[in-house]
């Protein structure tokens, strides 16, 4: 069985604050080593199950978050930026299973610390009609290659937006919120605990997943913060302003709406 992990930080337990998620900050060391442990739990969880060939890509900010040193020597760790498919790189056909650990709400959900991608430029992002957070794009990505994304970590909030979407993937509830900077989190070893635990169970049921599916063509919309965003953002080629600060893309497929969204908060975060 091969397994692909897509790891952010933000819905790790016991990280609340934005002291916690940016490099140069206080609090970021040890969310460092929060998170590579329950990235841990998961990997053990996937041996459990029978995984013989375990992928992990750093996904959150700089992604290279994880300290592979401590990192479990059964998985293979993708790090660094940019890449091609961000969050998702590395994914494709040959997967058996992706695992989502410590993902978050999407942009103004209510959730810890809930943003899509990149909370200074994103206001909202539209796909095919339905407001969409990360975890729905990167599902989506998964999809595209008929991978199942069988266990989603995270707060409450997100794992109301994941069932919403697909009831059959198992979510680990780590912490619930108390606000977009607080929350009541299990400590880490009973959320490592469950993380191992749930990972084993979903995987051994991963033939019974369907993957989360989008067809083409999708036409993708992108609301920024500021018109100024927007208006940059639209200089990327077959893109439309339709608002001052809001641009749209007809995309073909899931990976190329993908791609599209990424290039555009690039440009964005570029002013």
């Amino acid at each position: 069985m091969k397994v692909f992990i897509s790891a952010d930080i933000e819905g790790i337990s016991g990280i609340v604050s934005t002291a916690q998620i940016y490099p140069e900050n206080y609090g970021y060391q040890r969310a460092q080593m929060l998170m590579t442990d329950e990235v841990n739990a998961a990997i053990e969880g996937a041996i459990e199950a029978g995984a013989d060939e375990i992928v992990v890509n750093d996904s959150h900010g700089p992604m290279t978050n994880i300290i592979i040193e401590r990192l479990n020597p059964a998985a293979q760790l993708i790090t660094g930026t940019p890449k091609r498919l961000g969050m998702m790189e590395g994914i494709d056909e040959t997967f058996d299973a992706a695992i989502f650990i410590g993902y978050h709400a999407r942009m103004n959900s209510g959730g810890i610390l809930c943003h899509t991608y990149n909370g200074a430029v994103n206001a909202n992002v539209n796909v095919g009609g339905v407001d969409s957070g990360e975890f729905f794009l990167n599902a989506s990505v998964a999809g595209f290659y008929n991978v199942p994304v069988v266990l989603v970590s995270g707060d409450d909030v997100l794992s109301e937006e994941v069932e919403d979407i697909n009831n059959q993937i198992e979510r680990v509830i780590v912490k619930e919120s108390r606000g977009r900077y607080a929350g009541k989190c299990l400590v880490p070893s009973i959320a490592q605990s469950l993380i191992r635990r749930k990972t084993a169970e979903a995987l051994k049921r991963c033939s019974m997943i369907e993957p989360v599916r989008i067809n083409g063509p999708l036409l993708l919309k992108m609301t920024f913060v500021d018109s100024g965003q927007a208006e940059v953002a639209s200089i990327m080629p077959h893109t439309e302003l339709i608002h001052p600060n809001t641009v749209s893309f007809k995309a073909d497929n899931a990976v190329e709406c993908y791609r599209a969204e990424m290039a555009m908060v690039r440009i964005a975060a570029s002013i």
